[in-house]
């Protein structure tokens, strides 16, 4: 397996799983917040949601290739082909810290995105936003912050994590 298709697969199954994820987790909790705020705006946003799932999913399973060369992931590796048997502790390195990171992406995307409209409508109705609710926003863009530069710099990550004695 060369390292662009492990990258396309890996991508592939984080569009998958951000899928799965925000059907069965995010979709609901915005509705039945939705249905206690009954209003246009609430059937707009759980409209919105939707179709940033599918474009999401979309994305990440239809232009996967386009992803990798775009972010160059194949770049940081000795060798073109990746042998699932013979991995070396660095490489080994480099695939779970890519993997991390995109879960840290996949997981938080949906909180964040959801968390920046009830800060907006909250805003504009005039309620303040909680402490808990302003703390949690933060800390789902740090983590997608955190988990954009774990991906894109696996190669200096692994280099750093690696011991010395390798």
């Amino acid at each position: 397996m060369t390292k662009k298709d492990f990258f396309i697969l890996m991508i592939k199954l984080f569009g998958l799983s951000s899928a799965l994820t925000n059907i069965f987790s995010v979709i609901p909790n915005n509705i039945s917040y939705a249905i206690s705020y009954f209003d246009l705006l609430s059937i707009l946003w759980i409209i919105g949601v939707s179709a940033i799932i599918i474009g999401l999913f979309i994305l990440l399973v239809f232009k996967a290739e386009a992803i990798v060369d775009y972010l160059s992931l194949e770049k940081g590796f000795e060798e073109n082909r990746i042998e699932l048997g013979n991995l070396n502790s660095s490489d080994i390195l480099k695939i779970g810290t890519f993997i991390i990171g995109g879960l840290m992406i996949i997981r938080n995307i949906p909180w964040f995105l959801s968390n920046t409209y009830w800060a907006f409508k909250n805003e504009i109705a005039g309620i303040p936003n909680g402490s808990k609710d302003s703390f949690n926003w933060a800390v789902n863009g740090l983590n997608l912050i955190v988990g954009y530069v774990l991906m894109t710099n696996y190669d200096l990550i692994a280099k750093r994590l690696k011991s010395k004695e390798e």
